[in-house]
């Protein structure tokens, strides 16, 4: 669970920190701004794990529901053959 936070704090601190190199900053002003990007950025990611793990439990309670309403419900009987009558074979002339 703490993965998908993890993995955004540190990619977080990666591209604010090599943003902040190219930008041309002092190393302090660089590993601030790399520090308060790994925060926003884990955050954001944490959220993004908490919608997915939403969106993740609607999906099997819906499926749960639609196989409970399946079971609930009798089976239709099949419905007979059809039956064709039999013509007979014309001989080739």
């Amino acid at each position: 669970m703490q993965y998908f936070t993890l993995i955004g704090g540190f990619t977080g601190f990666v591209l604010t920190f090599l943003v902040s190199l190219v930008a041309g900053k002092n190393l302090e002003d660089t590993v601030f701004n790399a520090t308060i990007g790994c925060v926003i950025t884990a955050l954001l990611f944490r959220l993004f794990r908490l919608a997915i793990e939403y969106c993740a439990k609607q999906v099997v309670a819906e499926k749960a529901r639609l196989r409970d309403l399946e079971q609930a419900t009798p089976a239709e009987p099949a419905p007979p053959p059809e039956s064709t009558p039999e013509t007979p074979v014309q001989p080739a002339a």
